[in-house]
């Protein structure tokens, strides 16, 4: 996000307090209607998370200071984030719950290099994909019982532009949970290029486009994990699908 952007996001907050005199802290959902009122975001999303996401890049760059009303609330490997008055003192007032597996499941696809990619080409192609969608007509093999499939998820699936984006990692071939054998007698690596082709061979039968991405086209750290460098990255997409933007 760019300095004025964060600029504008200082103002947004201080005038909430100047306006509120008697409130000492906010959870950062609750200053998203202005943010979006004066275009630092174009709308929200799962109560807040446009700002959580520059919250947590700013976090990783050691860079919350640039946002100084921010209070990062840690629980284990859970962050809340809260806006504080200058001069006051966050105080915790309610009882965190514990936060479910299931909640737990989405934070993390949520911050994702998955989830951070198709939130950049939602942007360029002004659409928002439907995430790990499945289509009836796209299963895997037999289960044991000879019956049952279960459907394939693609990772990004835009109805409107009848389009797929599937992105595709590196594969640690030396790893133990890679080379168990699947129902179907073939290793998970095995299983995963089978199904890609699978994927490949059904959408061009039903006239989905498909567009492959792999993540070393991006810039990585020595984790494999994406850098996530904005600017850079939008480059590479605009590339990759200047096709569909022409």
């Amino acid at each position: 996000m760019s300095e004025d952007k964060i600029a504008r996001i200082n103002e947004v907050i201080a005038d909430y307090f100047k306006n509120n005199p008697k409130v000492e802290w906010i959870l950062v959902k609750e200053i998203m209607p202005a943010l979006i009122e004066v275009g630092v975001f174009y709308k929200d999303e799962k109560r807040g998370l446009p700002f959580r996401l520059v919250l947590r890049k700013l976090d990783v760059e050691k860079s919350l200071d640039k946002i100084p009303s921010v209070h990062a609330e840690r629980k284990g490997i859970d962050t809340y984030w809260y806006l504080v008055r200058e001069g006051a003192k966050y105080v915790t007032k309610d009882k965190v719950l514990p936060v479910s597996r299931k909640q737990q499941s989405v934070q993390k696809r949520e911050n994702s290099d998955e989830y951070y990619l198709v939130g950049l080409c939602n942007e360029l192609l002004n659409e928002k994909a439907f995430h790990q969608h499945t289509f009836k007509f796209l299963l895997g093999d037999f289960h044991r019982d000879g019956i049952r499939r279960t459907a394939l998820p693609v990772d990004a699936y835009y109805a409107k532009l009848n389009m797929v984006i599937e992105l595709f990692e590196k594969e640690d071939l030396t790893s133990l949970e890679e080379e168990k054998k699947t129902i179907s007698g073939v290793t998970r690596s095995e299983q995963r290029k089978k199904y890609a082709e699978r994927k490949r061979e059904v959408l061009k039968e039903k006239s989905i486009d498909l567009i492959e991405m792999d993540y070393d086209e991006f810039e990585c750290d020595k984790s494999n994990k994406l850098i996530r460098n904005k600017e850079a990255d939008l480059k590479i997409l605009k590339d990759i699908l200047k096709d569909v933007l022409k």
